[in-house]
């Protein structure tokens, strides 16, 4: 019956862009949001919008069939609830309320064509739901528009659609780079500094733009390949994009893995976003891996779910699928914190993430689980940044490990500063002592006591106990307290 429950809690979204299309499944409604099929297909219904002023037939053709498999899809997984929008193509077109019929008909599928409005709303949601405290100006480049909406804290303001989709820019043929920068400019007139002031944060989404911050990862060898909170500073952003406009697209092939029809559209992209930094100035760019499609499932959550952290809501979900015994990780937690008096709130969060992903490679070959723990909590589907990931990823893998340092490891351990290095292998190694003396078992942890000392680390414990603490714990907790610089102590209390 549990099965059948998450079943019938599966939310989809099908989302219709100028550029592509794409449907994608998460799991159940829930903070976290974990996606579990995710398809795209670039169509380019927008190609020609800007000379004819319709949705281009070839492209029309070749949605109706992926649409009408998007629903096939849904069906066959059970699919409880499908949000299925179209954006500025669509929206834009003379002939777009003549496609959504068909899709009506054809596909069995009610398209919704979003406002302008709308799509900046669910795009700041969509940012929102995996930056908790997101500060600053949102920008969603799409192939026909581009969405500027301010964000702070749950507050959505001043959303302008400007029509600088690289897709409609390609189409104008302006010809000459200052004549492209030129019209983009002029259609950035609409948009005042003293509405959208310099020097805040920047929060990127798109593909295009996603493709930008893959291509700089594999420029820079990047030890941590993922686009969501992928971070960069103004100038080193701006260089970077005033050096990818100027290239061609054939110039590009070849020094990424990015699709060479999206690799058509980067330069223009690029000018897009260049001519927004001259304008705006932010600090630094944060590219985001989630957007329109996440807002639209965000803004379905019920306040108190809304209210839920977002990372620990998905580790949560995840103990309950793979751990031997999914509720021990919030007792390990509250265990080992005693021994991290003087840890922030954001440490105490990746403690606890931390803890409930300590039984997630127990499935895996003893040789090789640390590596599989550091993995998964290094591409984790999560409202995470890197360092974030980093600090998560090492603590899971010393919980497993304390000597064998997989070469990922030595790859990603630059992105943490050595006192959060220290905190991460400290996290591990107390895990891994929890995790030994109960098996994992909860209750069991609550026979006993860490506790820090001014220079000595004790595990305290009832005489009826004893047997417990056995060479495997021992030797364990004497590597916590030697990392720690404490004397280990194995004490019997009430006795």
């Amino acid at each position: 019956m549990q099965g059948m429950h998450e079943t019938a809690r599966r939310y989809a979204v099908i989302d219709v862009g100028s550029n592509s299309i794409r449907l994608v499944i998460f799991d159940r409604l829930s903070r976290g949001l974990s996606v579990m099929f995710n398809e795209k297909v670039l169509c380019g219904l927008g190609s020609d919008l800007e000379v004819t002023g319709r949705l281009t037939q070839k492209a029309v053709d070749q949605a109706l069939a992926n649409l009408s498999r998007f629903t096939e899809l849904t069906r066959a997984m059970d699919v409880e609830s499908v949000d299925a929008v179209a954006t500025a193509a669509v929206r834009d077109a003379a002939d777009g309320r003549l496609f959504v019929k068909r899709v009506a008909q054809e596909c069995a599928l009610k398209l919704r064509i979003l406002s302008g409005e709308e799509e900046c709303e669910y795009t700041a949601l969509g940012v929102l739901a995996s930056v908790p405290r997101a500060d600053g100006l949102v920008g969603d480049l799409g192939g026909g528009s581009l969405e500027l909406v301010r964000i702070s804290g749950n507050e959505i303001s001043d959303g302008f659609t400007l029509p600088l989709g690289p897709l409609r820019l390609v189409a104008r043929d302006a010809g000459k780079r200052g004549d492209l920068i030129t019209d983009i400019e002029r259609v950035l007139e609409n948009v005042t500094q003293s509405q959208i002031p310099s020097g805040e944060i920047f929060y990127l989404v798109g593909g295009n733009w996603r493709s930008l911050a893959r291509l700089h990862m594999a420029q820079t060898d990047y030890p941590l390949r993922v686009v969501h909170c992928y971070t960069v500073g103004y100038e080193e952003i701006y260089d970077f994009v005033d050096l990818i406009s100027k290239q061609s697209p054939t110039s590009l092939i070849g020094v990424s893995s990015i699709a060479e029809r999206r690799l058509k559209l980067l330069p223009v992209g690029a000018t897009v976003l260049l001519a927004l930094l001259r304008r705006f100035r932010p600090r630094e760019v944060i590219f985001s891996g989630t957007g329109l499609r996440e807002g639209l499932a965000y803004a379905k959550l019920g306040a108190h779910e809304r209210a839920r952290d977002p990372l620990i809501s998905v580790c949560q979900d995840l103990a309950h699928r793979v751990a031997r015994f999914p509720s021990h990780g919030d007792e390990l937690a509250a265990w080992i914190g005693s021994i991290f008096p003087s840890e922030s709130p954001r440490e105490r969060r990746l403690r606890h993430a931390a803890c409930l992903l300590s039984d997630i490679a127990w499935r895996v070959h003893p040789d090789y689980r640390a590596e599989y723990a550091l993995m998964e909590a290094l591409w984790l589907q999560a409202a995470i940044n890197h360092t974030g990931r980093t600090f998560l990823g090492l603590a899971i893998m010393h919980r497993y490990s304390s000597k064998k340092i997989p070469k990922l490891a030595t790859q990603v351990k630059h992105l943490l500063d050595p006192n959060a290095l220290c905190q991460a292998r400290a996290v591990g190694l107390a895990a891994r002592v929890g995790e030994t003396l109960c098996g994992g078992v909860p209750g069991l942890l609550s026979s006993f006591n860490l506790v820090r000392h001014e220079d000595r680390l004790t595990l305290e414990h009832q005489p009826k106990d004893s047997r417990m603490i056995g060479h495997v714990v021992r030797a364990r907790f004497r590597a916590l307290a030697k990392h720690l610089s404490l004397k280990a102590s194995i004490e019997v209390i009430g006795s």
